[in-house]
């Protein structure tokens, strides 16, 4: 074996000790070509991420406000911002107790319980933060006593809403806002 060969052999298997320290970067290469474009993406369900929608919540027992022919309960909502009071929809839907069956608002109903002979208009004011459940007493006759007395709502115990902000379309053609399970199905709103 030559001594060149021993040599470089040994100079190579041989050497241990530290690592040393990192060398400077090296230059900068050129940049690659462009890649081809990649196919196009499936199209995403209809979208409805900026609508905002309640749990069903307790109406409460007794009104804000007390007129002689209407009531109002207050309920505050912190996401009815100016934005949405100016440019946005809001939809709300009523209930008694835990019945599947949701009313739109507004609605004219004439509760049947003894001595009482007239309409109550059920209906939603908006202001910025809050909005009110209103029961408006329509008559034929003269407002009822008793129910101008009673605290709790006549008739529903539950408000559900629904806030589209401004810049989402808040009317869809073809769906009918008063029939609640199709709002739910359109929205996906869970139960």
């Amino acid at each position: 074996m030559s001594l060149a060969l021993v040599t470089t052999v040994t100079l190579f298997t041989g050497c241990e000790g530290p690592e040393g320290p990192q060398g400077p970067a090296g230059e900068k290469g050129t940049t690659g070509e462009k890649g081809a474009t990649g196919a196009a993406g499936a199209t995403g369900a209809t979208g409805t991420a900026n609508v905002i929608y309640s749990e069903w919540k307790a109406i409460p027992v007794v009104p804000s406000n007390r007129y002689d022919d209407e009531k109002m309960y207050r309920i505050v909502e912190p996401k009815i911002t100016k934005e949405v009071f100016d440019s946005g929809y809001v939809q709300a839907y009523v209930r008694s107790g835990g019945s599947a069956w949701a009313y739109y608002l507004p609605q004219i109903l004439t509760p049947s319980y003894t001595g009482f002979n007239g309409n109550i208009n059920f209906y939603m004011n908006i202001v910025q933060g809050s909005l009110y459940y209103s029961e408006l007493w329509v008559g034929p006759a003269a407002v009822n006593a008793n129910w101008n007395k009673q605290d709790k709502p006549t008739y529903f115990s539950h408000i559900r809403y629904i806030i589209i902000p401004g810049g989402v379309k808040a009317r869809v053609a073809g769906l009918d806002y008063s029939d609640y399970e199709a709002v739910k199905k359109y929205y996906s709103l869970p139960d």
